[in-house]
Parts: structure tokens; C-alpha cells; sequence
């Protein structure tokens, strides 16, 4: 029994602090976007973060981002393996290759800021509120 209680205290315990880093993203993420700290994103603030995440991840310039810029931006090939190995395509990048192409464009970028801006703002005040802002987000 007293190991059982220990248990639980321990969870209790544990439980707040493993949860907080979570939120602690969220809210950073949030105030990275919403550009102007007025406490909400605007649609214009949703595509000038998707045109900053385009810019992050075209690394070599061209104006467009390949799938192999996509895994590195992403860390999504494990360290040890082979440097151009298999990766699966995610959904995410599946979703915003709108022409299936596997190379996404700005213009690609923007439809899935905007799409996703519209699915947020749950109140359809044109503005994404702490409250209607989660995961996956923008």
C-alpha cells in the first residue's frame, strides 16, 4: 500500500512538471508568431511566418524547397544513417505539396497558411486567440 501511495504522490508530482516544457512551446511559438504582441495572429502575421519557415528551410536559395531540404530543415533522417537514405514523406508535407510535385513552392506555403489560419480561428473573427491556437498549428 505504501508503495502505491508513494506511486501516486510521485505521478502527481511529475505530472505538472513534464507537462509544463509542452506549454511552455506553445506559448513561445504563439508569441513568434503574433509579430506585433497584441495577443492574437492575424492572417497576415500566418503567411509572414510561413514565408520566415520557407526561407529557413530553402537552403540553398532557389526559391523553392525540395524534399531533401525538407528532411534536413526537419531532423527527420536519424544522425546515423546513410546521407541520403529513405524517409518517408510525412503528412505535412504531403498536404502542403498541393501539385504533388514533392517540391514546394510559396505559393504552396501560403494556401496552407491560410488553410490552416481558417481552421483555427474558430470564431471566424479573423484573428487566432491563445485560446483557438494549438497543435499542429500554423
Amino acid at each position: 500500500m505504501n508503495r502505491f501511495i508513494s506511486a501516486a504522490v510521485l505521478a502527481a508530482i511529475l505530472t505538472p512538471v513534464f507537462a509544463l516544457p509542452a506549454s511552455a512551446w506553445e506559448e513561445s511559438r504563439f508569441l513568434g508568431i503574433d509579430r506585433n504582441a497584441n495577443d492574437s495572429i492575424s492572417l497576415q502575421e500566418a503567411e509572414d511566418y510561413r514565408t520566415r519557415i520557407f526561407m529557413e528551410y530553402d537552403q540553398n536559395g532557389d526559391g523553392r524547397i525540395e524534399f531533401e531540404e525538407y528532411v534536413k530543415a526537419e531532423g527527420l533522417r536519424p544522425v546515423t544513417a546513410a546521407a541520403n537514405s529513405k524517409v518517408e514523406v510525412p503528412d505535412e508535407y504531403k498536404e502542403i505539396d498541393a501539385d504533388d510535385d514533392m517540391i514546394l513552392m510559396p505559393e504552396e506555403m501560403k494556401m496552407m497558411a491560410d488553410k490552416r489560419f481558417k481552421a483555427l480561428d474558430e470564431n471566424g473573427d479573423g484573428k487566432i486567440s491563445k485560446d483557438e491556437f494549438v497543435s499542429p498549428g500554423l
